[in-house]
């Protein structure tokens, strides 16, 4: 179907709903509209596609899901974030591969579908539904969704079948037994003869109905949709949900009107596409927030790719999902384009030749933002498509037109750099180049499908792994993908205030230090840092380093003593750092000069991943931890790149896993392109980068200036101002308490640290909230401005300065300002961000207490009418700031000691003790109730 007719069509379809749901609504009088469903706080999903990622779906508080589609894991991520998952189950049709197993149970086909329409009477097909049902209850769903109950009436002649109809009735009755909670399409017939009513009954096409055969939507008649709606009302008549399932093509404002009409009526609205393969709109619905990007799988790995190293950054920052392709996935023409916020090409001019890519180009430009990055193909049609032409390439010393760039443009080869052209008379050229010549080419420009920023903007490599960006990628690049303002899910702040963690690989504990007496490095570190600190440390050892089947058996016993002396520490949480320190972890990466080998040259060993990690870990546990205190993080060793497979390994025992990435930025050498994403991201398991990198790259590679890793403050400022974009990471190794000097850099550091107004984390505290940060569920309202948070891990948004919090707002404890926005303290897996009311000039909060920072973590918050009841657990000496705490007063339960400092409008409670709060503040004015809970 062309546009403009889809277009009448769907204009016909909205001006034909307000109709109908207008005589609907003066029609009916009896049945109460659900306010639940009113307030947006009974959302359901259908999706039936395969499953990658959960983070759109736990943005609904119900989700409908095919089994087959998703995993065990992601089944504990939607219940982490108090998603209720549901199993489809088709009780009346199956596939005919299904089928074969029970013919005597055929006894029709849906040929619309290719499926085989069973008989609810057959006792082997009832067998088989009601253990499918109970398998799916044992493998934690909440209930199952029973589709196809009236396919029967297909199959079968007469009009009346009270045979079917009392099998399923004693079908549905044991699934009751066995299956939790239970949704029905359709059954109207059965309700009044079920033992227990349902949770829900599901209609489809109230409306908008979809020919699976013909690819097309379409209209239900006015006497199809008051009939259908004649039943659901019926339905709410039980006090039973009704669920609505209406189809229409993937723009959202017919969506959103026809779910605000459904909603009206007292329904629970779901409109998706026709085969629900998409994220469809409820009372609210998930904002896309992937952004696509391209790497050559052929001569790069993704964790190599300009996608992953230089864009991911940026995306992350802005809120929003990196996903990066490999052109060469042969299921590339199939993506689902609706998931997507934008997309970037970043590409060698080779790889666009790749067919598919080319046919992406075409599909997906007319319908995202797309931004093209260095190069643009030289395919003539897509070119012209795109409205640019070749004018040659640049030649000799290159400038930017009317622009001051922080560092020189490299200097032109001959036919190394295109000059660009632009054919289409809407583009805006923001920048132009200019070579020797002055010849000009396009630098920058604006288009209406997205933008350019071409060759040599793009990020230059330099000698000692450094790179730039010659421009500010924040200010050239991203405003082309036009990405919408959203809550930013961070990973820097905790209880308002930035993260501080601090880790240490067990490389060189066995070192003998340049101290008096020579004590091993692992004691040095134990006597000058990990026993003078308050900060919660994450702290692990190399297996052959220490162990008496070891490198060095003739000491194992001192340093054994020593590592279970460091692990008694209360603030100590143990790791590994594998049992070999193997280098490389990729057979993929190919290494021509291998400085330090493939791993610590232990005695008749071959390298084994697993032993490497099931037993280093088991070594650790059983030799060295505290019996109370077992290994909770895996740290990554020499180049830190693990694969999916090696990754999931250390799921498989419950922990997180730690290192990699590469971010090193100093006063004298900073660009946002050496500073790495948090997370290289797997569907199979997700690696979590070490936030800045350790004092390697302070001592060029530990062999000089041994007391260099001092600068990193200069790296903690670099990165927390004048954007947020890394949490303070205090990593090193063993090593570092060799020498006088490097332990002298150690105390400068911890002496900064001290002086911030941090949160202290351990690093497994870090890792759990980052491993949540692409799931994480952004959805808006269909209704306002509100924001609908689901987490499964996140505990801190950035919010834009403007956005105001109203009272309304629900999950969370407060908000403080930081360098780029406010951040928001979420207490909640559920959060709704509501906006104060501008014109009212309304406060923030109104005039309710409110959290600005704590240097703990906020494990439970209640407003109350008459102030507040919550609980923080902070690893350091106690600090909290509240605000409007007026004619309040501060009620401990603990028999800690605190001191109080009281301002016209806030309360900063302070103990010289650490661990668990518990406390209520109470004030004399009333205050505005707000469930929290």
């Amino acid at each position: 179907m062309n546009s403009f007719l889809l277009y009448k069509r769907l204009l016909f379809c909205l001006i034909l709903t307000t109709v109908t749901f207008s005589t609907f609504l003066q029609a009916d009088t009896k049945t109460a509209i659900n306010t639940d469903t009113l307030t947006g706080n009974n959302s359901i999903a259908f999706y039936y596609a395969d499953i990658d990622s959960v983070r759109e779906l736990i943005s609904y508080q119900r989700v409908v899901v095919e089994p087959t589609n998703i995993s065990a894991m992601q089944l504990k991520q939607l219940k982490l974030a108090k998603t209720e998952v549901f199993a489809y189950l088709s009780v009346g049709e199956t596939d005919a591969k299904t089928a074969q197993q029970y013919p005597l149970a055929i006894i029709g086909t849906n040929n619309q579908w290719q499926a085989k329409i069973m008989d609810a009477n057959n006792p082997a097909w009832r067998d088989h539904l009601l253990q499918k049902a109970l398998q799916l209850k044992q493998q934690g769903y909440a209930g199952v969704f029973l589709d196809t109950l009236d396919s029967y009436e297909l199959a079968l002649a007469t009009k009346h079948h009270p045979a079917q109809q009392q099998a399923l009735v004693s079908l549905l009755n044991q699934l009751q037994l066995t299956s939790g909670k239970l949704i029905l399409n359709r059954g109207f017939t059965l309700l009044n003869q079920l033992q227990t009513l349902p949770t829900a009954v599901v209609a489809e096409s109230l409306v908008y109905g979809y020919d699976v055969a013909n690819n097309d939507y379409f209209i239900q008649s006015a006497e199809d949709t008051l009939w259908l709606a004649n039943q659901l009302d019926k339905v709410k008549q039980y006090g039973v949900e009704a669920i609505v399932i209406d189809y229409l093509p993937p723009d959202i404002q017919p969506r959103i009107a026809a779910a605000k009409t459904l909603q009206a009526r007292g329904y629970t609205p779901y409109i998706s596409d026709g085969l629900l393969s998409q994220f469809g709109v409820s009372n609210h619905y998930p904002v896309p927030r992937r952004v696509l990007g391209f790497y050559d799988g052929s001569t790069e790995l993704k964790k190599q790719s300009n996608c992953h190293r230089y864009l991911s950054t940026l995306i992350e920052y802005y809120g929003y999902v990196p996903q990066c392709e490999d052109i060469h996935n042969p299921q590339l023409i199939n993506i689902n384009i609706n998931q997507f916020a934008a997309v970037l090409y970043w590409l060698p001019q080779a790889s666009y030749n790749n067919i598919s890519v080319q046919q992406f180009i075409k599909a997906a430009i007319a319908q995202l933002p797309t931004v093209f990055i260095g190069e643009l193909p030289d395919d003539a049609g897509i070119l012209s498509l795109l409205g640019f032409n070749n004018l040659g390439t640049f030649n000799g010393k290159l400038s930017i037109k009317d622009t001051q760039i922080k560092y020189p443009l490299p200097k032109a080869l001959p036919n190394e750099y295109v000059r660009y052209g632009i054919t289409d008379p809407n583009h805006q050229v923001q920048l132009n180049l200019l070579d020797e010549q002055q010849q000009q080419g396009i630098a920058i420009a604006r288009t209406a499908w997205g933008g350019v920023m071409l060759q040599p903007l793009n990020v230059q490599e330099l000698i000692g792994e450094r790179s730039r960006w010659p421009l500010d990628p924040f200010q050239y690049l991203m405003p082309l993908l036009r990405l919408e303002s959203i809550p930013a899910p961070d990973i820097t702040t905790e209880s308002g205030q930035r993260i501080v963690t601090a880790h240490i690989d067990g490389d060189g504990f066995p070192s003998v230090s340049w101290l008096p007496g020579k004590p091993f490095a692992g004691q040095s570190i134990y006597t000058h840092i990990l026993s003078q600190s308050s900060l919660p440390h994450t702290v692990s050892v190399v297996e052959a380093e220490v162990a008496k089947h070891g490198l060095y058996p003739e000491i194992a016993a001192k340093l054994e003593q020593i590592s279970r002396d460091i692990f008694r520490l209360d603030n100590v949480e143990v790791a590994s750092h594998t049992f070999s320190h193997p280098f490389f972890w990729d057979d993929r990466v190919s290494s021509t000069e291998k400085l330090y080998g493939d791993a610590l040259p232990v005695p008749n060993y071959e390298q084994d991943l697993d032993r490497e990690i099931y037993g280093s870990v088991n070594y650790i546990n059983q030799q060295l931890a505290p019996s109370d205190k077992p290994v909770k993080v895996f740290l990554w060793s020499g180049m830190a790149d693990p694969t999916p497979d090696v990754i999931a390994k250390t799921q498989q025992l419950g922990l997180l896993n730690v290192n990699g990435g590469n971010t090193f930025v100093l006063n004298d050498n900073f660009s946002i392109s050496q500073v790495y994403p948090h997370l290289n991201w797997y569907r199979q398991g997700i690696q979590v980068y070490a936030p800045v990198m350790n004092e390697n790259l302070y001592t060029a590679l530990w062999t000089e200036n041994f007391q260099g890793f001092s600068r990193v403050t200069e790296t903690f400022q670099l990165l927390g101002e004048p954007r947020r974009l890394k949490s303070v990471s205090i990593y090193y190794h063993m090593y570092s308490g060799v020498y006088p000097s490097s332990l002298a850099a150690l105390k400068d550091i911890y002496q900064w640290v001290a002086e911030q107004p941090l949160t202290a984390l351990y690093l497994s505290e870090y890792a759990q909230r980052a491993s949540a940060l692409y799931e994480t569920g952004i959805a808006r309202s269909i209704h306002d401005n509100s924001w609908y948070i689901s987490s499964t891990g996140i505990t801190s948004l950035r919010i834009a300065n403007h956005y105001k919090l109203s009272a309304d707002s629900t999950g969370i404890a407060g908000v403080n300002s930081g360098p780029d926005g406010r951040y928001v303290t979420l207490t909640q897996a559920r959060s709704i961000l509501s906006a104060a009311s501008a014109a009212e000039n309304e406060p923030e909060f109104n005039d309710q207490v409110f959290l600005q920072s704590a240097n703990g973590i906020i494990k439970h918050w209640q407003v109350k009418a008459d102030g507040l009841n919550f609980s923080i657990h902070s690893h350091q000496p106690l600090v909290i700031t509240l605000v409007n705490t007026q004619n309040c007063n501060l009620v401990s339960e603990n028999s800690k000691q605190l001191n109080i400092v009281t301002q016209p409008n806030n309360m900063t409670i302070t103990s010289h003790d650490q661990g668990y709060f518990d406390l209520s503040v109470t004030c004399s004015t009333t205050k505005v109730t707000v469930d929290n809970q």
